[in-house]
């Protein structure tokens, strides 16, 4: 009687808690769906609005992953951005964090000083299909200076077959060149893949892209958890069964063992499962 007693107290107090703070605001980041960047790195500014300069200005230089290779597209998971953030030893929950919940980040494939060019040899191009073409060329030819043009580009390829569902580590791959009319779109950077665990079987050799790989789930269903509600420095605790498999920073169902209830909570990490202030009964 006692215990449920002082249960019900500490729930009250964080929930006061919870009431008093609620006026403090945060910055508020807001992700966009899709951004596009022109260098190596990708930062916080390239795929997020900040509601004002203040907070641009301090964090969106933080580095949050490497861009693609040009022309190809990689995805940042909200996972992903928070875990940048904590690199750059900033707490993610200081932030409100709004808009896309994966970002689709695009390297572009030219330069603007490549694009104007480009853009120049197609106005040469107004008689494409006219007859006037130099003796030995066809008109397709001398219209347009990139028919017939080949790329030189990098691919990610498997040193050895990976089976599904296992682990990529670096020494299982290598960077090649190829060649061919056009780039392949959505290509693999070696940090898109290492780390993560294969999405399909990979054959040895084979152009990998953003798809071959994904982030290996910190829980799966059966797992015993921590099941955590705080609001300063006020923690409520109960143990957990994960009802479902889960990525760091996603939500899943999480029975309560105690109470046989089911939760929804954020996965933390493989032993941690946050839920909302009331959640644990």
């Amino acid at each position: 009687m006692c215990r449920r007693i002082s249960i019900g107290l500490v729930i009250l107090l964080v929930l006061c808690v919870s009431a008093a703070g609620s006026g403090s605001a945060k910055p508020v980041v807001e992700l966009l769906p899709a951004a596009e960047v022109s260098g190596p790195d990708i930062l916080l500014a390239d795929i997020a609005e900040f509601k004002d300069e203040a907070t641009k200005a301090k964090f969106g230089s933080i580095y949050v992953g490497a861009a693609a290779l040009p022309g190809s597209t990689r995805r940042l998971t909200l996972g992903q951005i928070e875990v940048r953030l904590r690199q750059a030893g900033v707490n993610p929950r200081d932030f409100q964090i709004v808009g896309a919940a994966e970002v689709w980040v695009t390297t572009g494939d030219k330069l603007p000083a490549q694009k104007a060019a480009v853009e120049a040899e197609d106005a040469l191009a107004v008689n494409l299909f006219s007859d006037s073409s130099p003796s030995g060329t066809s008109a397709l030819e001398a219209g347009n200076p990139s028919y017939g043009k080949t790329y030189i580009y990098q691919v990610v390829v498997p040193v050895r077959d990976i089976a599904r569902h296992e682990l990529i580590n670096r020494e299982d791959l290598r960077v090649e060149e190829r060649e061919g009319r056009t780039i392949p779109s959505n290509l693999a950077a070696v940090e898109d893949l290492v780390g993560k665990r294969a999405t399909r079987l990979l054959v040895a050799g084979s152009e990998l892209t953003v798809y071959a790989a994904e982030v290996p789930p910190a829980v799966e269903r059966g797992d015993l958890v921590t099941l955590v509600a705080a609001v300063g420095s006020v923690t409520v605790t109960a143990a957990g069964k994960v009802q479902q498999t889960g990525a760091v920073g996603d939500i899943i169902a999480v029975e309560n063992i105690g109470t046989r209830t089911v939760v929804y909570g954020k996965v933390i990490s493989s032993e941690l499962v946050q839920v909302e202030i009331g959640g644990l009964r």
